[in-house]
């Protein structure tokens, strides 16, 4: 049962919709500083709790941390400067957990540790995100389930490539219907990473939204937030639909799944009520004052392993509706999986990557031969994607367990990208 307590220790601007912190350059423009990149530091795995704790959704002041006991208990978060506290956060006792401590200085990292009853972690550390005009990566993968050994190495390069922020595409375990598959395929395997670095879900079609997905939104609290303008999508879109700001960066996670008819195009003329939320939040003042746009959803836009036969909804919508209203509000980049492999599009010069694999069986490369004209790389194998967004471009490498990077390329503020040879 979720139950959150706002522990206010220190108020301040906050990041959730608008971004308005920041270094002033005198004429109220943000001055990106190329010395100042904010990052954060991994220590060691604590195994304290059945599951967690982790880090959840971020804002400049405010961080969520959640885990999950096998007995009822007590939720309380310490934290402070240093491993002595001095603060605290709490939320209502239960099995699964979800503080919010709130009050924080932006781009900080505090020490923290979690409490149930008498039993704490170790001394844990979170950062809150950064500043506008500091440079920060992020990290993108997806396709987690079904083989946590393999989850694990890439989570552990992952790690190894010190994001501030983890976007999972998708897919996290092989049925979302099953409880325990959320711990033995991406809680375990994830274990580390999510002690220090929020990791957020793009939810996919294995976590079975068609059944409302309830174990996955138990675990995930995500902002819901940004659908207050959309009360018919609220109960259906709460906690897998939603649009946050991360320094600099503008962000739109989507539920392309389809379930519950929930449409992520028009149909006939007709504008869904997910298609408006779309609409609203891509021109958006957050959106638009943002350097960099991003979105991310389960479903790709197109892939040289599908055949003729089976394209269609929902990657067909994706390709002929969802694309054209991101390049038109300036977005630089379409995330999604859904194929386990690696693929990167050139779409009318606009940048789409599947990432898919993260840790579910890779596609046969040599089956995949249909031909897809904006087709640039296909890579089946394990692997991630890092995003270093510095003061004038934006870095985007893929690589794979052996820590080759094996595409690389570059992205500018105006969209246009070109590979780097």
């Amino acid at each position: 049962m979720k139950s959150v307590f706002m522990a206010t220790a220190f108020l301040f601007l906050a990041c959730s919709g608008t971004n308005d912190v920041g270094n002033d350059g005198g004429d109220g423009a943000v001055v990106c500083d190329p010395e100042n990149t904010h990052s954060i530091s991994f220590g060691q795995k604590d195994e304290t709790f059945f599951v967690g704790p982790f880090l959840g959704y971020t804002t400049a002041t405010s961080v969520e941390v959640s885990w999950e006991t096998e007995q009822a208990g007590s939720s309380k978060v310490e934290f402070g400067s240093d491993d002595s506290y001095g603060s605290s956060a709490q939320a209502d006792s239960g099995t699964m957990h979800h503080v919010v401590v709130d009050g924080l200085q932006p781009a900080t990292s505090y020490h923290y540790r979690a409490c149930s009853d008498d039993r704490c972690t170790r001394d844990l550390t979170f950062s809150t995100a950064p500043l506008p005009g500091q440079p920060f990566r992020f990290d993108v993968y997806g396709d987690t389930r079904s083989d946590p050994e393999k989850h694990e190495a890439v989570a552990s390069k992952i790690v190894d490539s010190d994001p501030v922020l983890v976007i999972d595409v998708g897919d996290i375990v092989q049925d979302g219907r099953n409880r325990e598959e959320f711990k033995q395929m991406h809680f375990d395997p994830t274990r580390l990473l999510g002690h220090y670095a929020p990791l957020l879900v793009s939810i996919g079609n294995h976590e079975r939204k068609d059944f409302e997905a309830e174990h996955f939104k138990d675990y995930l609290d995500f902002p819901s937030d940004s659908l207050k303008d959309f009360p018919d999508l609220m109960e259906r879109q709460a906690g897998t639909t939603f649009s946050f700001v991360f320094g600099d960066a503008f962000f739109i996670i989507l539920d392309d799944t389809l379930n519950h008819a929930d449409l992520f195009f028009p149909l006939d003329g007709v504008d869904s009520p997910l298609w408006q939320w779309l609409q609203q939040q891509v021109s958006s003042p957050a959106a638009q004052q943002a350097k960099w746009r991003f979105a991310f959803a389960h479903y790709p836009a197109d892939s040289g392993c599908y055949d003729d036969a089976n394209y269609g909804w929902p990657s067909s919508e994706v390709r002929a509706q969802l694309l054209p209203l991101l390049w038109k509000n300036g977005f630089h980049a379409y995330f999604a999986g859904h194929q386990h492999d690696y693929e990167r599009f050139d779409f009318d010069g606009h940048l789409v990557i599947t990432t898919g694999g993260g840790g579910a069986s890779l596609e046969d490369e040599d089956s995949c031969n249909r031909q897809v004209d904006e087709l640039r790389v296909l890579k089946s194998v394990y692997h991630y994607v890092t995003v270093d967004l510095q003061c004038d471009k934006a870095i985007v490498k893929a690589t794979d367990l052996n820590g080759q990077v094996f595409d690389e390329l570059v992205i500018h503020p105006d969209g246009t990208h070109e590979e780097v040879e």
